[in-house]
Order: structure tokens, then sequence, then C-alpha cells
């Protein structure tokens, strides 16, 4: 029993490290891509884009065939397209073919579409205990947040070489194929319409699209501060170090991933979450004034630790809130949490491809995106609150270790 949830925590943290490897390996690459491919900003910001929609759209299916593949066979399904989609773009950057390159993204973001969902219902159904269930959760966001570390690292040496390096991940994916059909067991797929598994939450569907909400908006700030850091950072003349900062912001985030552990024992839920939320107004206000680069890098990684804090204390709540269909809700709110990125991605190109045209500098560019994203968040942030508000696992007095 040991070997096994051992096997399904090496899985979480190897599949959420693909998945995030997968979406930041070409940030630090975009002005490079943009430049051979000769295509506008508003074109190549449909490389996260489509990956975002994708992962959208597909994240939603998982819960209609989860019960009749199973979730061994599906992780393995994933890592096949999501090789498919990475040989793809190599071809494209082979013979400089845009629209094959975001066919690639395309299938390869169908095969990280699958891998959050699946790995979410795995640990609900699979890990028995609250304690194994909260590591776990907490292993999924920490891989992820490693992943971008590495990839932020390993693409920011091969900028110009985008075709070498898509050979890594190939063979990050191979490596944790093999160790899933060796030794994951099959996952039990237990139907809990007619039980629930938490007696301290009642479930609340208050709650839970609260904690969409929240997991929406969370992830569209974190999109926020990588998906075109590199042209935020042109614009405080410090290109050369986007791959730093990038590697700053993941190693941050990974560290408050696993914070919640020990947070979350000693203070409530509600006031973590408000703690979370003032950081993330003060960091866009800090980012819209470009003061200085130190000040622009320390806005950068507090939203950062911020950011990994509220993927983990979001992925607790939300299996402990739910105890019917589960497979589906856990899909939506997996579909709901990459269109925060998707919707970020696709406003946030066509505005800077709007305001480059009316003459705008990046610097004044960004000066709007930000000061309209901590506007953003003030008014989710109340929506929050007040949906929240009088919740169980919200109230001052419900101490969080009983989680």
């Amino acid at each position: 029993m040991k070997n096994c949830i051992n096997s399904i925590y090496i899985v979480d943290f190897l599949m959420s490290f693909i998945t995030v490897f997968g979406v930041v390996m070409f940030l630090p690459m975009f002005p490079h891509i943009q430049e051979v491919f000769g295509v506008s900003v508003s074109q190549i910001s449909w490389i996260p884009n489509v990956a975002f929609l994708t992962m959208i759209i597909f994240a939603i299916l998982v819960s209609k065939i989860i019960n009749r593949v199973g979730i061994k066979k599906l992780l393995l399904i994933s890592l096949i397209l999501w090789i498919t989609g990475i040989v793809l773009e190599i071809v494209a950057l082979s013979n400089l073919h845009f629209y094959v390159f975001v066919i690639g993204r395309f299938v390869e973001g169908i095969g990280e579409a699958f891998m959050f969902p699946l790995l979410l219902s795995m640990n609900k159904f699979e890990l028995k205990t609250l304690g194994s269930e909260k590591i776990g959760l907490s292993l999924i966001e920490f891989g992820a947040a490693l992943g971008g570390l590495i990839s932020g690292i390993i693409s920011g040496n091969f900028i110009n070489n985008p075709r070498q390096f898509l050979i890594i991940p190939i063979c990050f994916a191979i490596i944790v194929g093999v160790f899933i059909i060796i030794k994951l067991k099959p996952v039990v797929l237990i139907d809990t319409d007619t039980e629930s598994q938490n007696k301290e939450v009642k479930e609340s569907n208050k709650a839970y699209i609260s904690l969409v909400l929240m997991i929406f908006i969370i992830q569209t700030i974190f999109s926020s501060i990588q998906v075109y850091l590199a042209y935020y950072m042109d614009a405080i003349s410090s290109p050369n170090l986007t791959g730093f900062v990038i590697s700053i912001e993941q190693i941050l985030l990974a560290i408050g991933t696993i914070a919640p552990i020990v947070i979350l024992k000693k203070i409530s839920l509600r006031t973590t979450r408000n703690i979370i939320f003032l950081i993330f107004v003060f960091g866009t206000i800090i980012l819209s004034l470009q003061i200085s680069i130190y000040l622009s890098i320390l806005g950068f990684g507090i939203m950062a630790f911020s950011i990994g804090v509220g993927f983990t204390i979001s992925n607790i709540c939300v299996t402990k809130v739910i105890s019917t269909k589960v497979s589906q809700k856990l899909s939506i709110y997996t579909a709901v949490r990459n269109a925060g990125g998707f919707v970020l991605s696709f406003i946030w190109g066509n505005m800077i491809a709007s305001y480059r045209e009316s003459g705008q500098s990046y610097g004044d560019v960004f000066k709007h995106l930000y000061t309209f994203e901590g506007i953003i968040v003030i008014g989710i942030f109340i929506i929050i609150i007040f949906m929240q508000k009088g919740e169980v696992m919200f109230k001052p007095e419900f101490v969080q270790k009983k989680l």
C-alpha cells in the first residue's frame, strides 16, 4: 500500500512537471520565434492562446471518458499527444511554417489538458487520508512550479536553437511514460454521488463556485507575470534578465506551493486568502509603476510566491468541498483555471498590438495593462469574499489543521 501511495506521489510530481514545462518553455523564446516566422505580436500570442484554449475544451472532456478509459491509460495517452505536438513543432521550425507550429502547440495542449484533472481525480480517489491527500496536492503544484523553473533555465540557454531544445522535453516524457507503465497501478474510480467522504465540510455549491472563480483569477495573475514577461523586460531595458526572472518566479512559486502545509496549521484560510489578494493588488501597482528593475523583480517574486500558496490552498479546498460528480467538477475546475491563462493571453496580446500601433512604448503599454489588472483583481476579490462568507471552511474559527 505504501509503495502504491509513493508511486502516486511520484506521478503527481512528474506529470505536473511535464505539463508546466511545456507551458513555460516557449516564453523566453517568443521574440526569437516571432522573428524566425516573421509574424506580429498578436500572431505570436496564439502560441500560448491555442494551448490554453485546448486545455479549456479538453479538460472538460476528461470527465466524459475517464470512467471508460481509466486514469492510467489516459495519462499515457496524454504523454503520446504531448510528444506528437512537440514533433510537429520541430517540423515547423525546420520548414518555417508558423501555422504548423500552432497546430503542434494545439496537439501538445490536448495532452496537457488531460494531466491536471487526471491527477486531481487520482488523488481524490486513491489517497484516503487527509494528510496523504494534502501531500499529493502540494506535490502537484510543486512539480508544476519546478517544471516551469527548469524549463525557464534550460530554454533560456536555447533561445536561438529551439529545435535542439525540443528534444529535451521529448526525452522527459518518454522517461515519465516508462515509469507510469511499470509502477502505477490502475486507479479504482469510486462513485461518490451517494456518499459524502468529508464530514467536516459539507458540500456547498456556493463554496465550489467561489473556488472556481478563485483559481481563475490566480491563474490569470500567474499568466500576467509570465506570458509577456520578455516584452515587459524589454520595456525596462533588461531583456537579458528574462530567463533569470522566470527562474526566480518559479523558485518562489515552488516554495509557495508547499508553504500551505505549514501555513494552514497556524493561520486561517480566510486570513491566508486575504493576504494573498492584498499582495496581488500591491504587486500589480509595483509592476505598473516600473520604478526600477529591482522593485519589479521584487513584485514578480512576491506575487509568484503568493500564487503558489493560492494554487495549493484552492486545490486542497476544492477536493474537500466536493463529494458528488467528482471527476466532472474537477474537470470544470481545471478548465476554468486554464481559461484564466487564455483570457489574459488573448486580451493582453490584442491590447499590446493595439497600443503599439497607436505609437505607445512598451513601458506605457504595461502601465495600462497592470493598472487594469489591479482593478479587476479588486473587483473579483470582493465577489469571492461575499460568496465565501458564512461557509464553514472560510470562518476564522475553522482550524486549518483539520484539513
